[in-house]
């Protein structure tokens, strides 16, 4: 063999070791980049099961301490309810240590909270509202037995009016209603739907189910409720609009001098208000049986919420239902949790 002829099968012996070493490491490289892949999954999804179980174990906590505050109410001043009372107090993105420790968070700590170094663990967040369901008017008013009630239906439709919603969604929903009360609550939809019946609904957005546009339930959520029973308006907590349609003789500039009024001195007995044509004692009161509470739990990126409705009876409260809710992904800076309801 010629000088040459060596020379190049050793450059050939070379390159078919140089590539089987480049073929080895690209082997090795991808093995090792599986493992770590799966070792981070799992770790992430060791570290989600984590949180979402913490969650929950806040929200039964805070859930208990929302009722706990109802009940010191109940026991020191339960003739009234108002929105400057204890438990109408909203907590907003407070960190847990002062949660628990019962301090106040000011906005520098919920800002700082907030712009946590992302390689620290976060500190869980706790926001919570606790409000006036009988500040609404209640859906339920309507039915009178199985029949329409007069007095609320002028107050409904004076509502819608001032809602500027259109009038013949009040009478749908009406009839559907009063339908729904006479066939009952139906748990099969399927057999519901073949029979023509109309389901009876459980919560604010059930209401579509008697025929309410979206567009028109979204417009009534801060001035109505759907509770269990019917229930008087308590005009503590009523908002302008609410007080607006209570009263066929009120305009906007009645129902403003009455909110001023109750800021200054909330109102002990439906007397106080001063109010001379109120129609029936039965639409008004200035003490409350059920509240509203929306509750969210921040762990970093993620978060968990909830909507609840309360009862309570003299001392005792009891919670009607609870269901998780979205909450909104870029909440507004108010007192006010922003929460969605999950269908």
């Amino acid at each position: 063999m010629t000088p040459g002829k060596i020379r190049q099968a050793r450059f050939r012996g070379t390159g078919s070791a140089l590539l089987a070493a480049l073929l080895t490491v690209a082997l090795v490289a991808a093995f090792a980049s599986r493992a770590f892949w799966q070792e981070w999954r799992g770790v992430e999804v060791e570290t989600a099961e984590r949180g979402r179980l913490q969650a929950n174990w806040l929200l039964e906590g805070t859930h208990d301490w929302a009722r706990a505050r109802l009940h010191d109410d109940a026991l020191h001043n339960g003739a009234v309810d108002h929105s400057g009372e204890a438990w109408a107090q909203p907590v907003v993105n407070m960190p847990l240590d002062d949660f628990l420790a019962g301090r106040g968070a000011t906005a520098d700590q919920s800002s700082a909270a907030a712009k946590a170094d992302t390689n620290v663990p976060a500190t869980p967040l706790v926001s919570q509202q606790l409000s006036d369901a009988q500040g609404k008017m209640n859906v339920l008013n309507l039915l009178e037995g199985q029949a329409l009630s007069p007095q609320w239906l002028l107050a409904f439709d004076k509502l819608f009016e001032v809602l500027k919603l259109a009038p013949d969604q009040l009478l749908t929903l009406s009839s559907n209603l009063r339908l729904a009360s006479t066939t009952g609550s139906v748990t099969d939809a399927v057999s519901t739907a073949s029979a023509g019946t109309v389901m009876m609904p459980q919560h604010m957005s059930q209401l579509v189910w008697l025929g309410l546009a979206p567009a028109t339930l979204e417009a009534l959520q801060a001035h109505v409720t759907l509770l269990p029973s019917r229930t008087p308006v308590n005009l503590n907590s009523a908002s302008v609009q609410v007080l607006q349609s209570l009263l066929p003789s009120f305009q906007r500039t009645d129902a403003e001098r009455i909110v001023a009024l109750r800021f200054s001195k909330p109102f002990k007995s439906v007397a106080d208000t001063g109010i001379s044509d109120l129609q029936s004692e039965g639409q008004y009161s200035v003490s409350s049986r059920y509240f509203e509470l929306h509750t969210e739990i921040r762990l970093g990126p993620a978060s968990v919420a909830e909507n609840a409705l309360l009862q309570r009876d003299g001392i005792n409260v009891r919670t009607l239902w609870r269901r998780r809710a979205v909450a909104a992904e870029n909440p507004p800076p108010t007192t006010t949790l922003a929460l969605k309801q999950s269908p």
